[in-house]
């Protein structure tokens, strides 16, 4: 009885322990990987922080069509001795006190608040269209990390067939060296075989750990959770292995495109900061005005008294005309048309990038549909033909090097065909991410 009681407390307690074990694997969706992605990744975090500072510059732009209001209230106590103008020493006891209002208003700066206003706004647009890119980008780079994974386990899991059928050769043909009716040389081809093929599973293993952690760093999901991604439904690849003519692929690109509309509204910014430069070479006209009371313990009123009698209010114009900065203006010129210039040529690198993007994702789609035709015809066929060899080769009707070039084949086609099919369903979710679509 105690026998049996240990064995089934040591029953329970590994069936938990697998329990906790299979608990801490967590299955991640692509769209769950994208979500996580757009959450925490940091570029996008930047960016929002970069927008919210555009907004406020253009807030603030705004408010310099209004006049500034200043309020000043001061006090002040005098109390000593000194000599007067008879030479006598007289003592000097009072408090003053000045409180004033103040207004500024510029009536005229060669529009350069104008400019400033439209310099933000386009500036504020540019950063918003930038955030907006960085989250596509962030679902490309999600997109293509997780295709390499699913990638790598499909090779991964076709290695391990193959190491297992490989393994279960070697041993029906030891078997058959052993009563006599095998030889050798097959064994040894066989072991040759699986030890290729076990160094290349690890690899191809290797290959896989790596590619995760790329995905799971590219989600920051770093705790140490065991991570298995979900293979894609590709129940409607027929209706993925037609897709729209690349002129037309490109023209939605390039007119969706976040990249290309803030690099176009960088550039619209940038000519405003030139215009802005350039009203410093002109006159500004500003209006000012100030009203002010006045107390003084010197007087004989009492401090109400005085604080309703003694008021200034004083307005003054003034027409400023720009002679001689100190080659501040021109500076400022000079540094805006460079600004501007390169605004234009990153606008151009801008469409230049955009265009190679879609070129390269487009012929990429393209490759692996016609990779996919290809192999979804030949597979069927290489499958067949490895079915008759392998009969073939265990009734010793044909040699080793035919019966693996066969397996061999087979395992290409299968691999083609399954890299084909995802890579066709992530690379027009791509091209459709970058359509607008």
């Amino acid at each position: 009885m105690k026998t049996f009681a240990l064995t089934l407390l040591f029953a329970y307690s590994f069936a938990s322990a697998a329990q906790e074990q299979d608990a801490e694997i967590r299955t991640l969706t692509l769209e769950e990987c994208i979500q996580i992605a757009l959450n925490k990744n940091l570029t996008i975090k930047g960016a929002e922080n970069s927008l919210l500072a555009a907004r406020s510059n253009r807030t603030q732009a705004k408010f310099n069509f209004l006049p500034n209001l200043n309020a000043n209230l001061n006090y002040s106590t005098n109390d000593g001795s000194g000599i007067n103008n008879a030479g006598e020493v007289v003592t000097n006891a009072s408090d003053q006190s000045r409180p004033r209002v103040s207004s500024n208003f510029v009536l005229f700066n060669a529009f350069a608040n104008h400019h400033l206003l439209s310099r933000r706004r386009h500036e504020y647009e540019s950063f918003r269209y930038q955030l907006e890119n960085q989250k596509i980008v962030t679902q490309a780079t999600v997109v293509r990390n997780y295709l390499n994974v699913l990638v790598d386990e499909e090779n991964v899991r076709i290695s391990d067939q193959r190491l297992q059928f490989l393994e279960e050769q070697l041993d029906r043909e030891r078997k058959r060296e052993s009563v006599g009716v095998g030889n050798l040389e097959t064994v040894y081809n066989f072991q040759s075989q699986v030890a290729t093929e076990r160094l290349t599973n690890v690899n191809l293993k290797n290959q896989y750990q790596s590619d995760l952690l790329t995905l799971l760093q590219s989600l920051q999901l770093n705790d140490g959770t065991d991570v298995r991604i979900v293979p894609l439904e590709t129940s409607d690849l027929a209706n993925l292995l037609e897709y729209e003519e690349y002129p037309i692929v490109l023209k939605e690109i390039m007119q969706n495109s976040f990249s290309l509309k803030s690099a176009n509204e960088s550039q619209v910014a940038a000519q405003s900061q030139l215009k802005q430069a350039r009203s410093a070479r002109y006159p500004t006209l500003s209006l000012f005005a100030q009203h002010s009371r006045n107390y003084s313990s010197a007087a004989d009123p009492s401090f109400n008294d005085q604080i309703e009698n003694n008021r200034t209010d004083f307005i003054q114009g003034t027409l400023a005309i720009p002679i001689f900065n100190q080659y501040q203006a021109q500076n400022g010129i000079d540094n805006s048309r460079v600004g501007l210039l390169n605004a234009q040529l990153q606008n151009d690198q801008a469409t230049l990038d955009v265009t190679n993007a879609a070129q390269r994702d487009y012929l990429d789609l393209v490759a692996a549909q016609t990779s996919y035709r290809t192999a979804a015809e030949n597979f069927e066929a290489l499958d067949q033909t490895f079915e008759f060899i392998k009969k073939r080769f265990e009734a010793g009707n044909t040699d080793f090097y035919s019966y693996l070039e066969s397996l061999n084949n087979k395992n290409r086609g299968e691999a083609q065909l399954i890299n084909a099919k995802y890579t066709i369903v992530l690379r027009t979710r791509i091209l459709d991410l970058y359509r607008g679509n």
